[in-house]
């Protein structure tokens, strides 16, 4: 039987966070096309101990997980069928077999960077104070140009369409070097992208949604938790100390409830998933039951040390204040700075002494909320007053499915 069908393609050792984190543009998705597939190749990973996972999953109606086992599974079941795919892959030397493997087949991929975070680079920074603890960052990120190269010489697959959020990243792709040799000479295919088109970002979708499902309470303060030892803080710096890390919890702890005890209002803990400690510092907050963004959406104030999160504050034009501290390290202090210099943030230090009055804090948060604007039209809302999942859909369906069907 003929169907419409999209995939995704990713590698992963539990495929719900792929269906729950993207669930806006899956039911987007549903409405273009008759199934989803989401295409699970963990198991093609190299350097990663195989995992044992039902072959076929049923999610809903219209929605699927395929797990394969090895390259042969996933041979048999691309080389008969027509498959355009949302990418969601690494690049670092595990994936490498499955840039390969995909490569063989005629498989349209599709990027999805709509989210406008400040990130991690794709290549290394060597910084020798942690030349040692830091050796599997320096591994992973070092084989980046390595990859570029194997897209070059056609080994690995390169991406047919690009959905960015980022005007700035937008511009730096199509001005590229790669970008000009190929209005010359078209056949040499340099750029690793073939097009991009401007999307806005999640969280104005999210910001959408919300306002369109929910009712603002304004009842909290939120603190988004970033925890002290972060697994990006570990691969960059190694272990972290313990008694730092209680420093940390003390000064954060005064903190809160000092800006609780101004606002009279009680401090929440959004934590984070993977967020397992279970330090004292916990003990003393109610912890969110709900979703970070369905807190912050309820909070009054947000308050964080780093988190993309935070941009969903940001579209609501929320009071936020950031938390710094010279305890945190390098990488999470590095990315905390970016955020409040982008944002134009109200920061404290909380190492420092520091003074917190009601009134004059307030006039900061709201004067703060003016710098918002730039990073807003540039980076999550450049595309006007269109639904990024919405807008994705429908290009996708019109560019790649014109009269084609697929077979379950």
């Amino acid at each position: 039987m003929e169907h419409k069908i999209i995939y995704f393609i990713v590698a992963e050792e539990s495929t719900e966070k792929i269906y729950k984190h993207n669930s806006l543009l899956i039911e987007e998705l549903s409405k273009k096309f008759d199934f989803i597939y989401i295409l699970n190749l963990f198991n093609l990973k190299l350097f990663s101990k195989r995992k044992k996972f039902e072959h076929k999953e049923k999610i809903n109606e219209k929605l699927y997980v395929v797990n394969f086992a090895n390259n042969s599974e996933f041979k048999k079941f691309a080389s008969h069928r027509e498959i355009i795919a949302i990418f969601i892959m690494g690049k670092d030397p595990s994936y490498f077999n499955i840039h390969y493997q995909i490569n063989k087949f005629n498989i349209k991929l599709i990027m999805i960077m709509n989210q406008s975070q400040i990130g991690n680079k794709m290549t290394v920074d060597v910084n020798f104070k942690y030349l040692f603890s830091a050796y599997k960052n320096y591994f992973i990120k070092g084989f980046y140009s390595f990859f570029r190269l194997l897209t070059l010489m056609n080994i690995f697959p390169k991406i047919n369409l690009l959905f960015e959020s980022n005007l700035e990243i937008k511009k730096f792709i199509e001005n590229s070097k790669n970008k000009k040799i190929e209005k010359y000479l078209p056949f040499l295919k340099l750029s690793y992208f073939s097009e991009v088109i401007t999307v806005n970002s999640i969280y104005f979708d999210k910001m959408n949604f919300f306002l369109k499902n929910k009712a603002e309470s304004k009842k909290n303060i939120i603190y988004v938790d970033t925890h002290f030892d972060h697994p990006d803080r570990l691969s960059r710096e190694g272990k972290v100390d313990s008694n730092k890390q209680n420093i940390f919890y003390k000064n954060l702890k005064i903190f809160l409830e000092k800006i609780s005890d101004i606002y009279k209002m009680p401090v929440k803990i959004s934590k984070h998933p993977n967020n397992n400690s279970n330090h004292d510092f916990y003990k003393f907050f109610e912890i969110s039951k709900i979703g970070t963004d369905q807190e912050i959406f309820d909070s009054d104030i947000v308050i964080y040390t780093l988190s993309s999160a935070v941009l969903n504050a940001v579209m609501l034009r929320k009071k936020i204040i950031n938390v710094r501290s010279e305890l945190l390290g390098d990488y999470l202090g590095n990315i905390n700075r970016q955020y409040v210099e982008s944002l134009g943030l109200v920061s404290f230090d909380i190492d420092k002494k520091y003074d917190l009055n009601k009134y004059e804090l307030d006039l900061e948060l709201n004067k703060s909320k003016l710098n918002y604007d730039n990073y807003i039209n540039s980076k999550l809302m450049a595309d006007g007053n269109n639904s990024s999942c919405k807008k994705i859909s429908e290009i996708i369906s019109s560019k790649f499915f014109k009269g084609k069907v697929s077979y379950v």
